[in-house]
Protein backbone atom coordinates (compact mmCIF):
# COMPACT_ATOMS: atom_id res chain seq x y z
CA UNK A 1 0.00 0.00 0.00
CA UNK A 2 1.60 3.71 -1.06
CA UNK A 3 2.20 5.61 1.52
CA UNK A 4 0.41 9.23 1.90
CA UNK A 5 1.68 12.78 1.58
CA UNK A 6 -0.35 15.33 2.72
CA UNK A 7 0.43 18.57 1.19
CA UNK A 8 -0.87 22.15 3.09
CA UNK A 9 -1.09 24.97 0.01
CA UNK A 10 -1.30 22.37 -3.03
CA UNK A 11 -1.90 25.57 -5.45
CA UNK A 12 1.13 26.87 -4.48
CA UNK A 13 4.56 26.81 -6.88
CA UNK A 14 6.31 24.57 -4.25
CA UNK A 15 2.80 22.80 -3.13
CA UNK A 16 1.55 21.98 -6.93
CA UNK A 17 5.16 21.08 -8.55
CA UNK A 18 6.16 18.39 -5.09
CA UNK A 19 2.70 16.90 -5.62
CA UNK A 20 3.36 15.96 -9.58
CA UNK A 21 6.89 14.76 -8.31
CA UNK A 22 5.71 12.65 -5.91
CA UNK A 23 2.53 11.43 -7.31
CA UNK A 24 3.76 8.05 -8.87
CA UNK A 25 4.74 7.00 -5.80
CA UNK A 26 3.05 8.71 -2.86
CA UNK A 27 -0.93 9.12 -2.57
CA UNK A 28 -1.14 12.84 -2.59
CA UNK A 29 -3.92 14.53 -0.56
CA UNK A 30 -3.78 18.48 -1.15
CA UNK A 31 -5.39 21.45 0.53
CA UNK A 32 -5.94 25.13 -0.92
CA UNK A 33 -7.46 28.12 0.79
CA UNK A 34 -8.91 29.92 -2.15
CA UNK A 35 -7.69 28.44 -5.69
CA UNK A 36 -8.82 24.98 -6.09
CA UNK A 37 -6.33 23.29 -8.55
CA UNK A 38 -6.90 20.53 -10.87
CA UNK A 39 -4.05 17.51 -10.91
CA UNK A 40 -4.88 14.19 -11.97
CA UNK A 41 -5.09 11.46 -9.25
CA UNK A 42 -5.24 14.19 -6.36
CA UNK A 43 -7.41 14.52 -4.19
CA UNK A 44 -8.05 18.44 -3.20
CA UNK A 45 -9.94 19.90 0.12
CA UNK A 46 -10.39 23.38 1.17
CA UNK A 47 -8.80 24.33 4.00
CA UNK A 48 -7.51 27.67 6.15
CA UNK A 49 -4.68 26.54 7.93
CA UNK A 50 -5.41 29.38 10.66
CA UNK A 51 -8.00 27.51 11.98
CA UNK A 52 -6.51 24.79 14.53
CA UNK A 53 -8.88 22.68 15.06
CA UNK A 54 -9.80 22.10 10.89
CA UNK A 55 -6.21 21.84 10.07
CA UNK A 56 -6.37 19.07 13.03
CA UNK A 57 -9.60 17.44 11.40
CA UNK A 58 -7.86 16.86 7.94
CA UNK A 59 -4.65 15.16 9.56
CA UNK A 60 -6.50 12.97 11.53
CA UNK A 61 -8.73 12.32 8.70
CA UNK A 62 -6.23 11.57 5.88
CA UNK A 63 -3.74 9.90 8.51
CA UNK A 64 -0.75 11.13 6.61
CA UNK A 65 3.03 9.31 6.60
CA UNK A 66 4.52 12.84 5.35
CA UNK A 67 2.94 16.40 5.42
CA UNK A 68 4.64 19.42 3.56
CA UNK A 69 3.81 22.85 4.60
CA UNK A 70 3.79 24.86 1.31
CA UNK A 71 2.07 28.03 2.45
CA UNK A 72 2.99 31.21 2.59
CA UNK A 73 4.30 34.28 1.54
CA UNK A 74 8.01 34.44 -0.45
CA UNK A 75 8.12 37.79 -1.87
CA UNK A 76 10.71 39.45 -0.56
CA UNK A 77 9.21 42.74 -1.03
CA UNK A 78 5.32 41.63 -0.26
CA UNK A 79 6.79 40.83 3.03
CA UNK A 80 7.78 43.73 3.90
CA UNK A 81 4.80 45.72 2.97
CA UNK A 82 2.79 42.73 4.36
CA UNK A 83 4.58 41.57 7.80
CA UNK A 84 1.63 40.59 9.36
CA UNK A 85 0.52 38.54 6.85
CA UNK A 86 3.87 37.31 6.43
CA UNK A 87 3.85 36.03 10.25
CA UNK A 88 0.67 34.11 9.58
CA UNK A 89 1.40 32.31 6.93
CA UNK A 90 4.66 31.14 7.45
CA UNK A 91 4.94 30.98 11.20
CA UNK A 92 1.25 30.83 12.27
CA UNK A 93 -0.06 28.73 9.80
CA UNK A 94 2.98 26.69 9.68
CA UNK A 95 2.95 26.16 13.85
CA UNK A 96 -0.80 24.93 13.73
CA UNK A 97 -0.03 21.79 10.72
CA UNK A 98 3.19 20.96 12.56
CA UNK A 99 0.86 20.57 16.06
CA UNK A 100 -1.18 18.42 14.28
CA UNK A 101 1.11 16.58 12.38
CA UNK A 102 3.14 15.87 15.22
CA UNK A 103 0.06 14.64 17.43
CA UNK A 104 -1.10 12.20 14.53
CA UNK A 105 2.46 11.16 14.25
CA UNK A 106 2.83 12.47 10.37
CA UNK A 107 6.75 13.69 9.37
CA UNK A 108 6.56 17.15 8.95
CA UNK A 109 8.41 18.72 6.08
CA UNK A 110 8.93 22.18 6.24
CA UNK A 111 10.03 24.16 2.64
CA UNK A 112 12.86 27.25 4.09
CA UNK A 113 14.97 29.38 2.44
CA UNK A 114 18.33 30.65 2.12
CA UNK A 115 17.23 34.18 2.60
CA UNK A 116 17.61 33.33 6.90
CA UNK A 117 20.72 34.28 6.24
CA UNK A 118 22.35 37.07 6.89
CA UNK A 119 23.61 37.98 3.51
CA UNK A 120 27.69 38.43 4.00
CA UNK A 121 30.19 37.12 1.68
CA UNK A 122 29.83 34.16 3.18
CA UNK A 123 29.35 30.02 2.75
CA UNK A 124 26.55 29.35 5.56
CA UNK A 125 26.53 26.02 6.92
CA UNK A 126 23.59 24.26 8.37
CA UNK A 127 25.55 25.36 11.92
CA UNK A 128 25.54 28.86 11.71
CA UNK A 129 23.71 31.22 13.78
CA UNK A 130 21.19 32.45 11.21
CA UNK A 131 20.68 36.42 11.27
CA UNK A 132 18.02 37.46 8.54
CA UNK A 133 17.84 40.98 7.44
CA UNK A 134 14.00 40.90 5.99
CA UNK A 135 10.41 39.82 7.08
CA UNK A 136 10.31 37.11 5.19
CA UNK A 137 13.61 35.64 6.58
CA UNK A 138 12.62 36.66 9.69
CA UNK A 139 9.09 34.41 9.67
CA UNK A 140 10.80 31.37 8.38
CA UNK A 141 13.49 31.78 10.45
CA UNK A 142 10.73 31.93 13.64
CA UNK A 143 9.55 28.28 12.17
CA UNK A 144 12.62 26.73 11.69
CA UNK A 145 13.41 27.52 15.44
CA UNK A 146 10.25 26.18 16.79
CA UNK A 147 10.02 23.20 14.41
CA UNK A 148 13.39 22.12 16.07
CA UNK A 149 12.51 22.51 19.51
CA UNK A 150 8.83 21.33 19.45
CA UNK A 151 8.69 18.22 16.87
CA UNK A 152 9.99 15.01 17.31
CA UNK A 153 9.55 13.68 13.60
CA UNK A 154 10.50 16.64 11.09
CA UNK A 155 12.43 17.44 8.07
CA UNK A 156 13.88 20.91 7.16
CA UNK A 157 14.54 21.71 3.69
CA UNK A 158 16.80 24.89 3.56
CA UNK A 159 16.36 25.98 -0.10
CA UNK A 160 17.95 28.46 -2.14
CA UNK A 161 15.90 30.41 -5.19
CA UNK A 162 13.36 27.73 -6.84
CA UNK A 163 12.04 27.90 -10.25
CA UNK A 164 10.05 25.97 -12.63
CA UNK A 165 6.39 26.50 -14.07
CA UNK A 166 3.28 26.91 -11.52
CA UNK A 167 -0.25 25.56 -11.77
CA UNK A 168 -1.69 28.94 -10.81
CA UNK A 169 -1.10 31.67 -13.40
CA UNK A 170 -2.59 34.47 -10.91
CA UNK A 171 0.85 34.38 -8.79
CA UNK A 172 3.89 34.01 -11.51
CA UNK A 173 6.78 33.54 -10.16
CA UNK A 174 10.07 34.73 -11.43
CA UNK A 175 11.05 32.50 -13.79
CA UNK A 176 7.56 32.07 -15.60
CA UNK A 177 7.61 36.21 -16.03
CA UNK A 178 10.69 35.66 -17.94
CA UNK A 179 9.39 33.08 -20.20
CA UNK A 180 5.97 35.36 -20.40
CA UNK A 181 8.43 38.37 -21.40
CA UNK A 182 10.30 36.15 -24.27
CA UNK A 183 6.97 34.88 -25.30
CA UNK A 184 5.32 38.73 -25.64
CA UNK A 185 9.01 39.88 -27.28
CA UNK A 186 9.53 42.53 -24.11
CA UNK A 187 12.73 43.89 -22.17
CA UNK A 188 13.47 41.47 -19.43
CA UNK A 189 14.66 43.63 -16.15
CA UNK A 190 17.51 41.42 -13.76
CA UNK A 191 18.89 42.70 -10.76
CA UNK A 192 22.42 42.43 -10.37
CA UNK A 193 22.42 42.93 -6.74
CA UNK A 194 22.07 39.73 -4.69
CA UNK A 195 23.49 36.25 -5.32
CA UNK A 196 22.10 33.47 -4.76
CA UNK A 197 21.90 29.98 -5.98
CA UNK A 198 18.61 28.47 -8.57
CA UNK A 199 17.85 24.84 -8.29
CA UNK A 200 14.86 23.32 -10.68
CA UNK A 201 11.98 22.53 -8.45
CA UNK A 202 11.69 19.13 -9.72
CA UNK A 203 15.22 18.88 -7.86
CA UNK A 204 14.46 19.42 -4.70
CA UNK A 205 11.40 16.76 -5.39
CA UNK A 206 14.36 14.53 -5.77
CA UNK A 207 16.18 15.35 -2.51
CA UNK A 208 12.80 15.09 -0.96
CA UNK A 209 11.58 11.33 -2.62
CA UNK A 210 16.08 10.57 -1.26
CA UNK A 211 14.71 11.71 2.31
CA UNK A 212 11.40 9.76 2.74
CA UNK A 213 13.55 6.55 0.78
CA UNK A 214 16.51 7.02 4.02
CA UNK A 215 13.36 7.59 6.51
CA UNK A 216 15.56 10.33 7.68
CA UNK A 217 14.33 12.28 10.60
CA UNK A 218 15.13 15.65 12.67
CA UNK A 219 17.40 17.02 9.95
CA UNK A 220 17.80 20.41 8.42
CA UNK A 221 19.22 20.84 5.38
CA UNK A 222 20.66 22.92 2.76
CA UNK A 223 19.33 22.74 -1.01
CA UNK A 224 21.01 24.68 -3.74
CA UNK A 225 22.83 24.60 -6.95
CA UNK A 226 26.62 24.64 -6.09
CA UNK A 227 27.48 27.93 -7.66
CA UNK A 228 25.63 31.46 -6.99
CA UNK A 229 24.37 34.45 -9.13
CA UNK A 230 22.39 36.96 -9.70
CA UNK A 231 19.11 37.28 -11.18
CA UNK A 232 20.73 39.02 -14.50
CA UNK A 233 23.33 36.56 -14.43
CA UNK A 234 20.88 33.73 -14.52
CA UNK A 235 18.92 35.16 -17.28
CA UNK A 236 21.66 35.69 -19.86
CA UNK A 237 22.56 31.54 -19.01
CA UNK A 238 18.51 30.76 -19.27
CA UNK A 239 18.84 32.79 -22.69
CA UNK A 240 21.78 30.35 -23.68
CA UNK A 241 19.79 27.43 -22.60
CA UNK A 242 16.47 28.00 -24.19
CA UNK A 243 18.01 29.69 -27.63
CA UNK A 244 16.75 32.99 -26.68
CA UNK A 245 17.94 36.34 -27.74
CA UNK A 246 20.09 38.28 -24.47
CA UNK A 247 19.72 41.23 -25.97
CA UNK A 248 16.19 42.02 -23.99
CA UNK A 249 17.78 41.70 -20.39
CA UNK A 250 18.11 44.78 -18.78
CA UNK A 251 20.49 45.26 -15.98
CA UNK A 252 18.87 46.57 -12.79
CA UNK A 253 19.93 47.72 -8.97
CA UNK A 254 17.03 46.75 -6.62
CA UNK A 255 16.58 47.90 -3.54
CA UNK A 256 16.91 44.99 -1.50
CA UNK A 257 13.68 44.74 1.06
CA UNK A 258 15.38 45.06 4.30
CA UNK A 259 13.56 44.68 7.92
CA UNK A 260 14.22 47.46 9.68
CA UNK A 261 12.25 47.22 12.59
CA UNK A 262 14.17 43.78 13.16
CA UNK A 263 17.89 44.65 11.60
CA UNK A 264 19.62 47.75 12.53
CA UNK A 265 22.37 46.99 10.26
CA UNK A 266 23.81 49.43 7.60
CA UNK A 267 22.65 48.43 4.07
CA UNK A 268 25.05 46.25 2.04
CA UNK A 269 26.05 47.26 -1.73
CA UNK A 270 25.87 43.43 -2.49
CA UNK A 271 23.65 40.38 -0.59
CA UNK A 272 24.98 37.00 -0.96
CA UNK A 273 22.91 33.78 0.54
CA UNK A 274 25.46 30.93 -0.40
CA UNK A 275 24.26 27.69 1.17
CA UNK A 276 26.74 24.98 1.51
CA UNK A 277 25.72 21.76 0.31
CA UNK A 278 27.97 18.93 1.34
CA UNK A 279 25.43 17.84 3.85
CA UNK A 280 23.00 16.86 1.11
CA UNK A 281 25.86 15.68 -1.56
CA UNK A 282 27.30 13.35 1.60
CA UNK A 283 24.47 12.60 3.64
CA UNK A 284 22.06 11.47 0.88
CA UNK A 285 24.40 10.52 -1.88
CA UNK A 286 22.39 13.35 -3.76
CA UNK A 287 25.22 15.57 -6.38
CA UNK A 288 24.16 19.13 -6.69
CA UNK A 289 23.98 20.43 -10.10
CA UNK A 290 26.11 24.18 -11.20
CA UNK A 291 23.03 27.01 -12.08
CA UNK A 292 23.79 25.95 -16.33
CA UNK A 293 23.22 22.24 -15.33
CA UNK A 294 20.05 22.83 -13.83
CA UNK A 295 18.55 24.88 -16.54
CA UNK A 296 19.58 22.52 -18.95
CA UNK A 297 17.88 19.77 -17.29
CA UNK A 298 14.45 22.26 -17.18
CA UNK A 299 15.37 22.53 -20.72
CA UNK A 300 15.28 18.67 -21.31
CA UNK A 301 11.84 18.07 -19.06
CA UNK A 302 10.03 21.38 -20.46
CA UNK A 303 10.57 20.50 -24.52
CA UNK A 304 9.54 16.54 -23.70
CA UNK A 305 6.54 17.96 -22.11
CA UNK A 306 6.03 20.63 -24.38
Amino acid sequence: MRKTVLIFGISSFVGSNLAQILKDEYRIIGTYFKTPVEIEGITCVPCDVFKKDYVMSIVARFKPDYTIYAVGLSSLADCKLKPKLADALNTGGAVNVCTASERHQSKFVFISSGFVMGGLDVLYKEGDSPFPNSAYGNSLLATEFYIQRSSLNYLIFRCASLYGRSHNPKHPNWFECVQDAYAKGLPIQADDSVHTGFLDIYILGKVIKTAFAKKITNRLIQISSRDYMTRFEFAQIYAKTFRKDSGSIQKITGKFPLDTEKNSAAPLAIYHFNLDTTNVEEFLGTKMPSIEESLQYTFKRMHVVS
